[in-house]
């Protein structure tokens, strides 16, 4: 069953290269771009910078802005790096045609932002005797979690 994991992987990475190769240049550069775009999208998902994504493929901050940006053309070797760095298997990284999912941030309540502007009025000092409080109730709450 892996083996037909490789051979899909094998004809995904055939294709995609045979498009860069022989498609018009326009559409290698949509290609290129929309792979970078998948690239950025899978990278800041795992919460990595460029730099953090760099170290992991062996390579340079610059490099990965520009396969981001798509001014590089992604290669065999490079898209198999990526995939293993970012943990998700090649075809998702590939799959070009597949729109890149915009998660909505989630919205803080409404009581929660009441009280923030409430503590926002308050004298800087208590702001931070405040602020302090809460750090440590939530360290506390992580490190009892974490256990």
């Amino acid at each position: 069953m892996y083996v037909n994991g490789d051979f899909n992987m094998a004809l995904t990475l055939s294709v995609v290269m045979a498009l860069t190769r022989n498609g018009n240049r326009d559409s290698a550069k949509a290609l290129n771009r929309a792979l970078g775009r998948r690239l950025a999208h899978f990278r800041k998902q795992r919460g990595y910078s460029q730099q953090e994504l760099a170290r992991r493929v062996g390579a340079v901050q610059v490099v990965i802005s520009d396969y981001e940006r798509g001014k590089l053309r992604l290669s065999a070797e490079m898209a198999l790096r990526f995939a293993t760095a970012l943990d998700i298997p090649i075809q998702e990284l590939l799959q070009t045609n597949k729109l890149v999912p915009v998660d909505a941030a989630p919205k803080p309540s409404r009581r929660l932002l009441r009280r923030l502007e409430r503590i926002e009025h308050l004298p800087r000092r208590k702001q931070e005797a405040l602020l302090t409080t809460i750090d440590a109730f939530l360290g506390n709450a992580t490190g009892k979690a974490a256990s």
